[in-house]
């Protein structure tokens, strides 16, 4: 089932953003498996946030365990918060 995922925490910011995409995705023309759109803006209330809709939760799951975890941690970046839904209707014009 296809999924959006929402990352999210105010403790992050444009440039951490840019430190962790750069490190987890290096080459845009090759995308994580399982990934079918990416998104990221800031929040209203400050901190940043990072919506992606996925093939599959576990596509989803797979990439944050082996790539996006490790990633972080080397640097050093604050945990944020993660909510992984179904979609249930899609249109992209």
């Amino acid at each position: 089932m296809t999924v959006l995922v929402h990352n999210q925490s105010a403790a992050w910011n444009q440039k951490l953003y840019d430190t962790i995409f750069e490190r987890v995705i290096p080459d845009r023309a090759k995308p994580p498996t399982g990934l079918v759109a990416h998104y990221s803006a800031p929040l209203a209330s400050g901190g940043f946030q990072v919506v992606d809709v996925w093939e599959s939760e576990d596509a989803y799951r797979r990439f944050e365990v082996e790539v996006i975890a490790p990633a972080a941690q080397d640097l050093g970046l604050p945990p944020f918060e993660t909510a992984v839904v179904e979609i249930h209707n899609t249109l992209v014009v």
